[in-house]
């Protein structure tokens, strides 16, 4: 992001969110993509401690806890807290102020996190202070190689920035914790290696699916011609995304060296 924002301090993201269409998001979609990632860790990670960085209200948590982890979370958020910390073992904060024991993690996940960091470098160097030796990192983010993000950039510059809200929506910018950074698979792995880890597993994937797209855009003002077209427009870039090998989202599992 360029300028970079002055204020940083933290915020809250969930004010606004209706919360019982965010539940059925959550069933419909990222639960079994949850279920998704942790069989992707567990080929890496078997079991043992883990910490879920930016846990929201908590689904992961359960999941983790289902397939043999001992499950942690840490949400800066009051209202995701106030959800996700109802029999499951939560702190609030931000990583850069809370205390954990070093070495005590045996794996850390970052579902969607590393692009909202304006320090990553800093943010890294904590994670690998509290992972064990040889622990590994879980990392979704979005590839900015990817073709929707690519089409996007290219609405907004054939339009002479006339059309910019696409990449207003896949930035987060009306959001306080907004995209500070944009990853691919090179820049993700350059950073990672800075700063003590080693990439050994990685996937693209779509981050949405054509079911979903609805509640999704429960999200996105409009009138519902126009929910209809964008709905229509996702589910064709979908489809094209896959076939081109240019899908919208890395998941990445990196171990501490």
């Amino acid at each position: 992001m360029d300028p970079f924002p002055e204020d940083r301090e933290a915020g809250e993201d969930y004010a606004g969110f209706d919360l019982n269409t965010y539940r059925k998001f959550m069933v419909a979609f990222r639960i079994p993509q949850y279920e998704r990632d942790i069989s992707f860790l567990r080929e890496y990670a078997p079991g043992g401690r883990l910490l879920d960085v930016g846990c929201g209200t908590g689904e992961f948590l359960d999941v983790a806890g289902r397939n043999g982890f001992q499950p942690y979370g840490l949400e800066p958020s009051r209202k995701a807290y106030d959800i996700a910390r109802k029999g499951r073992k939560v702190v609030r904060g931000e990583l850069r102020n809370v205390e954990f024991k070093e070495e005590f993690f045996d794996a850390v996940t970052l579902w969607s996190v590393l692009e909202h960091i304006p320090a990553p470098s800093p943010f890294l160097g904590r994670i690998r202070t509290i992972l064990k030796r040889g622990g590994i990192l879980a990392l979704r983010l979005p590839d900015a190689k990817g073709l929707l993000t690519s089409l996007a950039l290219c609405l907004y510059k054939i339009s002479l920035g006339r059309i910019a809200s696409p990449l207003s929506v896949l930035y987060q910018l009306d959001w306080h914790y907004k995209h500070f950074y944009g990853y691919d698979r090179r820049t993700a792995g350059r950073l990672l290696d800075a700063n003590g880890f080693e990439v050994i597993g990685l996937r693209s994937e779509i981050g949405f699916d054509y079911r979903s797209l609805d509640l999704r855009l429960d999200y996105i003002s409009g009138n519902r011609f126009a929910r209809k077209a964008v709905r229509g427009a996702l589910g064709a870039v979908s489809i094209l995304a896959k076939l081109l090998r240019k899908e919208d989202e890395l998941v990445l599992i990196a171990r501490k060296t």
